[in-house]
């Protein structure tokens, strides 16, 4: 790994963990990979704690571990999208990088879609931790290989799913005549069936597909590759 060019005015972060050790050491670690490039101007060990930080501090960079207790004494727990929030109120241009003793893709999918800026393992070393600091400070959102190829997993588990309740039964007739263009009285008549049902139809398709408009029907179903022969490949 290429190693970090030295920097007049380094990125400052404020690191979040509730572990001892890791508290006490990952500063000097990162300070001394980075070659003196990321200094860590501040620990918190809680999530009240870090949102002081932030408000007081306004760092560049947040590195926070995923479960945090609310208030030192208190059990961990995993940060929400209104913990994501609640930071990003603090310091909008503050960047969020979190860190993970035990990768769970499903939460690391919901608090990237929240508006964290990256997810990494803990078990990587300071200068992986140093060089995805920098990126996340520089505007790039940087997730871990495991957590993003377990990420697309979920994705494409769950693209098959919607495929599968879009194109089953009469849903799937209404929805290949609707992506060939038929008004909803056209492919009443086309298939025999009342237009009540058909709109029926089509409200069930736009809620699955989360779109309100038939265009953007149209383009849920081109990302999930049902125009391609209407599904039948």
């Amino acid at each position: 790994m290429a190693a970090i060019a030295p920097r007049s005015n380094p990125v400052s972060v404020v690191l979040a963990e509730d572990e001892t050790l890791m508290c006490s050491v990952l500063p000097g670690l990162l300070h001394e990979a980075s070659s003196g490039a990321i200094h860590v101007i501040d620990t918190c060990r809680s999530r009240s704690a870090l949102l002081h930080a932030v408000r007081r501090l306004r760092p560049a960079v947040v590195l926070c571990d995923v479960r945090m207790p609310n208030r030192e004494g208190d059990p961990p727990t995993a940060i929400d999208e209104r913990g994501i929030n609640a930071l990003s109120r603090q310091s909008p241009e503050t960047r969020l990088l979190l860190l993970t003793g035990q990768p769970d893709p499903l939460l690391a999918k919901a608090l990237l879609d929240a508006g964290a800026h990256g997810y990494l393992e803990k078990n990587v070393e300071p200068q992986r931790i140093c060089c995805t600091i920098m990126h996340v400070n520089e505007g790039r959102r940087c997730i871990a290989p495991t957590v993003q190829s377990a990420i697309d997993l979920l994705e494409i588990r769950a693209d098959r799913r919607v495929r599968q309740q879009l194109l089953e039964g009469r849903r799937g007739d209404v929805l290949r005549l609707l992506l060939e263009g038929q008004s909803a009285p056209e492919i009443a008549a086309s298939l025999s069936i009342g237009k009540k049902y058909v709109d029926k139809r089509i409200a069930e398709i736009k809620r699955i597909t989360g779109a309100d408009t038939h265009i953007r029907i149209y383009r849920a179903c081109e990302r999930l590759g049902i125009l391609d022969g209407h599904g039948k490949h």
